[in-house]
């Protein structure tokens, strides 16, 4: 099971305008010259979004429709469907992916990208 997103994918919420003080995980890229000693490692860090990271910036309610509709998740046939839901419809906006993580991110996403 996949727990965080990829640094490409955590610097791509960056750039939308997520927080990077949000992300709780650390990733690590290996930039040793390869003629460099071994006491001369060098690496670049980054900050990378988790599973519970995003589960905390998501709005568990938003105003779709004037009752509101609330985050609904649902693993079904190998694949993750996640969006927000109400009474009268089953889901709006629904984003699928075989990881939770990765079908939260895209959901992520649309939230931001719709305000």
């Amino acid at each position: 099971m996949k727990t965080t997103l990829t640094i490409e994918e955590s610097q791509h919420l960056k750039k939308l305008g997520v927080d990077p003080k949000l992300a709780s995980a650390w990733a690590f890229i290996d930039t040793t010259d390869e003629s460099a000693p071994e006491s001369f490692l060098d690496y670049e860090e980054y900050r990378v979004f988790t599973l519970t990271d995003i589960l905390s910036i998501l709005p568990k309610e938003i105003k779709l429709h004037p009752d509101g509709d609330t985050l609904s998740m649902i693993y079904h046939c190998g694949q993750w469907r996640v969006g927000y839901t109400n009474c009268a419809e089953y889901c709006n906006h629904t984003k699928v992916a075989p990881e939770l993580i990765d079908a939260l991110n895209q959901l992520l996403i649309w939230v931001i990208d719709n305000g």
